[in-house]
């Protein structure tokens, strides 16, 4: 099942997207779940058993979307944590040893946007690029998790790009200011429930105007799902809504040779095989 947050008739809302269109939740079950994040906190028993006999209601172009999910409580993100990222990037960076345990910063909620939204590039950044990831959405609450049962707290899955301001992010021995330019993260169009995933054979590939730039597959990340969500719970609660970013592979273009980053009028798309494609656009600031 794909689910999806966006508004409609000027409302918020959420549903189960389809290739047809979408079969509206926030409508029929809103009072009692306001919204996705709620709806993933009861365990969608009834979203389930809702959408076995109805229809679909709403047309995709009659929606605009959200985030997957527009209010998360906290988004992870983890740093190097693939393989091949590694490998292109410890002699630029100095790298002596593949990281020993998780590394993560975290993003603001204001960074998000949604897919067929535009990335904004901040007005004094020469050097914005692009981060195809896999996000993974927490669907139960927990705490020292172990890896053997992390899983089970995981919702869904949600292609996500990363998109990062490099002259801010190497200006400092902290990443945090570069991951979090004002909607600079794309999350979306919908997140695939965990039940109708293959986890194993998931692939992702980012593509900037038409051109491939990365792929992934699940055995590039130097931590897994599990091990990242068993890690997270360790030093805090993962609540259902929290999102973790878990890795960008080889290919972003502050690493390629030559440097290419990002301007107004690209297109960037990450696509995960058995999700979907998030598309961005790229805007310079908007100035006020």
């Amino acid at each position: 099942m794909k689910l999806a947050s966006y508004i409609k008739n000027g409302n918020h809302s959420y549903g189960v997207m389809t290739d047809n269109g979408i079969i509206d939740l926030g409508g029929p079950l809103g009072g009692q779940f306001a919204d996705l994040k709620s709806l993933l906190a009861a365990g969608m028993e009834e979203a389930a058993a809702f959408v076995q006999d109805a229809p679909i209601d709403t047309k995709l172009e009659d929606v605009q979307l959200l985030p997957v999910i527009p209010n998360p409580g906290v988004v992870w993100a983890a740093g190097m944590n693939t393989h091949s990222h590694y490998v292109e990037a410890k002699d630029a960076m100095g790298l002596k040893e593949i990281p020993k345990v998780p590394m993560f910063f975290l993003r603001a909620t204001n960074t998000l946007v949604a897919s067929g939204e535009a990335l904004e590039k901040p007005l004094k950044e020469p050097a914005f690029d692009y981060e195809g990831e896999i996000a993974l959405i927490i669907g139960r609450r927990c705490r020292n998790v172990s890896v053997e049962d992390a899983l089970d707290y995981v919702a869904g899955y949600a292609p996500f790009n990363d998109g990062s301001a490099r002259f801010y992010q190497v200006s400092s021995n902290q990443v945090t200011t570069g991951k979090n330019a004002y909607r600079s993260g794309g999350f979306g169009p919908c997140m695939a429930t965990a039940d109708s995933l293959d986890i194993e054979s998931m692939e992702l590939t980012t593509r900037v105007n038409g051109e491939q730039r990365q792929t992934m597959k699940v055995d590039d990340l130097i931590f897994s799902f599990a091990q990242m969500v068993s890690h997270i719970s360790e030093i805090n609660w993962l609540e259902p809504g929290d999102v973790v970013v878990t890795g960008s592979a080889e290919g972003a273009g502050a690493l390629r040779d030559p440097r290419v980053f990002l301007v107004e009028g690209d297109t960037i798309e990450v696509e995960v095989s058995g999700i979907g494609t998030l598309v961005n656009g790229v805007v310079e600031q908007v100035i006020e």
